[in-house]
């Protein structure tokens, strides 16, 4: 006597269901991998290669105005192509946390807030890049030739960037950015194991650049502005190793649900 099983077809929509689940959990792990891998990698670039081109880039000298903007004027080209270096790494910078934020949760209010933050912070100090690097220097190269009074004029311009315009902008870009900062702990903090611990260590790194900017005022030297960017360079690889390791937990997890 002959036995069949009878399977139904609500059995095999089932099957189709669960493959087609899979097939698309597969999918938009191997996705998101790829893109934090890029995320973590474009943020400690982006911070490495920024700390460099601030390093070497000289500034100009002189003893009196007139040699002041020859100086400038000399290291142009020097100094303009720092700055587009530094402009593409705010971009990859930029870049990096949106992805961070992405992952984290645009959905949840501090993450969007962070990362609004720290969008504003980018577009300030992408504002004074420009300024530095390009405005400056074209201002001195047409006021160099100029008569005496003319050139005292587009002298005190310059002062007046750099003195004043350059050093707001990167203050009030350095306080946003702490905040972003501070609120992506606050969202790290409601996560738990490693996650958690970045999210309280991001409380204290986040908050110091925007206290020093209090604390200093306008007197903003060479070495209060290196210490901001060791800060903030703290926590980038903070925040693009919790990307690899997130990264890194996605590929186990694709591994497991493949087997």
């Amino acid at each position: 006597m002959n036995t069949r099983t009878a399977v139904s077809p609500h059995t095999h929509d089932g099957i189709d269901s669960i493959a087609a689940q899979q097939h698309n959990l597969e999918s938009n792990a191997s996705s998101q991998s790829v893109n934090l891998r890029a995320a973590g990698l474009a943020i400690v670039v982006s911070a490495i290669v920024s700390i460099v081109a601030i390093a070497l880039d000289s500034g100009a000298s002189g003893n009196d105005a007139l040699s002041i903007m020859k100086s400038m004027i000399k290291i142009q080209q020097s100094h303009q192509l720092a700055h587009v270096v530094a402009m593409a790494c705010l971009g990859g910078l930029m870049y990096g946390y949106t992805a961070f934020s992405q992952r984290l949760g645009l959905h949840r209010a501090p993450v969007m807030a962070a990362l609004i933050a720290y969008g504003l912070g980018t577009v300030l100090m992408f504002l004074g890049t420009i300024i530095d690097g390009f405005v400056a220097t074209d201002t001195a190269l047409m006021f160099v030739d100029q008569a005496p009074d003319l050139l005292k004029t587009g002298f005190w311009m310059i002062q007046t960037m750099a003195g004043v315009v350059l050093i707001d902008l990167a203050k009030v870009a350095w306080v946003l950015q702490s905040i972003a900062v501070l609120f992506w702990a606050v969202a790290l903090l409601q996560e738990r194991g490693l996650k958690r611990a970045i999210g309280v260590f991001g409380l204290v790194v986040g908050a110091l650049p925007a206290i020093t900017v209090f604390v200093v005022g306008s007197a903003m030297t060479d070495m209060v502005v290196v210490g901001i960017l060791m800060m903030q360079a703290v926590w980038n690889i903070a925040a693009a190793t919790l990307l690899l390791l997130i990264e890194k937990q996605d590929k186990q997890n694709l591994r497991a649900l493949s087997a």
